[in-house]
């Protein structure tokens, strides 16, 4: 019986660690009109953003902080601990995303959470009835 506890539980293991394990595909440049979407919302809520830039700017790959500016060929992001501001353009940026996870993400969480909880479950009873 406690090797069929074992098997189980490995399983549950394997299978959820290839489910974490899988990385999401790269995701495309956004363009400058979602860029300012993203931007405007965060200065309307005061809330900061994670910017990914095209090339290293300053030994930098990411940055972080809340917007100050947004023009027609770029913003301006103010880091919350230096107080630095930096102003990109638009051709400098990959990406740029709230800072935080989104309500999706918290959402998935907590469904993935109560699906382990489920599979443990149901784990645990179809070891015990299987006699």
């Amino acid at each position: 019986m406690p090797s069929k506890v074992i098997s189980v539980l490995l399983v549950i293991v394997l299978l959820h660690g290839s489910l974490a394990g899988q990385t999401p595909a790269q995701s495309p440049v956004q363009t400058p009109a979602k860029m300012q979407q993203v931007l405007r919302k965060a200065q309307e809520t005061d809330k900061a953003v994670k910017v990914i830039l095209n090339k290293k700017i300053d030994n930098q790959k990411k940055l972080s902080g809340k917007v100050s500016d947004i023009t027609d060929t770029g913003f301006v992001v103010t880091d919350q601990k230096t107080g630095t501001a930096k102003r990109l353009a638009y051709a400098d940026v990959r990406e740029v995303h709230p800072k935080g996870m989104s309500k999706g993400t918290k959402i998935a969480l907590g469904v993935l959470g109560g699906v382990v909880v489920a599979v443990a479950i149901l784990a645990i009873w179809a070891v015990n009835n299987i006699d």
